[in-house]
């Protein structure tokens, strides 16, 4: 028996924009939850009304009785669909896009480069999205920019966050005795492994229990450590690596061995992150708030292969602004 539209609602996730009213609809099939805080806030500007259908319950026979009831009662309609589960979805559709020229599809894979400026990345390692498998590095021209940036930049601020450099130092020492720096093994470009340097900002036995994932609130972080992480002062030492050349000023964040080879077993494409050298600060850092473990892992990769697939200078500089910016207000973890 066909559904009407006012059953098949309660399959949805229905959001309404309270500030815009532009009578435009979006409608995402196939949904896995790809999206965050950042893309509904996006979604909502641009949309009045915004229709989720879940993975779970989207059967074909659902979607294909289900986009003419939309159609026709929303025609200022946008419709995202997923052809890792509907290859053929545009074409199922035609007979009801004739009739209506306000209807506008997208896969996924476009929808989240034009609007959300990120990569779509499946929660299923099984599933791979077409031309992000082997990315490359950065050609030569691009290279020598950065590098003239890392170091024209590196450098000077070396010199004048000097007052900083002893003022933590001596905050350190006060409030947990013991080392000052704090050396890890992270992981780089092309999979090598170097030692990261960091102001310490937990207590010496904060690993006593094995490698883990620092929370927002976590109370291994004494005070002081708390606002070097907030305004990324406890990042200051890792110019050392940029001289040596083991990192760039920005790039995908380097993380550790243990969390990468657990990553990989999960989340596609996670080791693309290494085509490139990482960075202190990255693009997946400004646009997604602190998280940890595997959802908000697949959530910053979106953000991180964006980065790489689609690097620009302008993308460099807006990186870089709203890391400043994340410094001035504190919202750093």
């Amino acid at each position: 028996m066909k559904l009407l539209l006012s059953e098949k609602n309660q399959l949805f996730h229905k959001l309404n924009s309270k500030t815009c009213f532009n009578n435009q609809t979006i409608l995402v099939t196939h949904y896995d939850y790809f999206l965050q805080k950042r893309d509904f806030k996006i979604l909502l500007q641009l949309y009045q009304t915004v229709f989720l259908l879940p993975l779970k319950n989207d059967s074909q026979i659902l979607i294909h009785d289900t986009v003419n009831d939309f159609i026709y009662h929303y025609p200022n309609l946008t419709i995202v669909y997923n052809p890792l589960f509907n290859s053929d979805f545009e074409q199922s559709v035609e007979i009801s896009l004739s009739s209506n020229q306000h209807i506008h599809i997208y896969s996924v894979y476009d929808f989240c480069v034009q609007q959300l400026s990120k990569c779509y990345v499946a929660d299923n390692i099984n599933n791979l999205t077409p031309n992000l498998s082997q990315l490359t590095y950065f050609g030569y021209r691009v290279r020598l920019l950065k590098k003239i940036v890392d170091l024209g930049i590196g450098i000077p601020l070396y010199i004048l966050t000097q007052p900083l450099w002893i003022f933590s130092a001596f905050k350190i020492y006060q409030e947990s005795p013991g080392t000052i720096f704090f050396r890890q093994t992270r992981v780089g470009i092309k999979n090598g492994e170097f030692s990261i340097v960091k102001f310490r900002s937990m207590r010496l036995d904060a690993e006593k229990a094995g490698a883990q994932f620092s929370s927002k609130n976590d109370d291994r972080i004494f005070g002081w450590g708390k606002v070097m992480r907030s305004t990324r002062i406890d990042e200051l030492p890792q110019l050392f690596n940029i001289m040596k050349g083991e990192l760039s000023l920005i790039g995908p964040r380097p993380e550790r061995k243990v969390f990468i080879e657990s990553f990989q077993e999960i989340i596609p494409h996670y080791n693309e992150r290494h085509a490139v050298k990482p960075g202190i600060s990255g693009y997946a850092q400004v646009m997604y708030a602190y998280g940890s473990g595997v959802n908000d892992a697949r959530h910053k990769l979106m953000y991180d292969l964006y980065y790489i697939k689609h690097w620009s200078f302008g993308l460099e500089i807006k990186i870089a602004f709203l890391t400043f910016w994340t410094m001035i207000t504190k919202r750093g973890i």
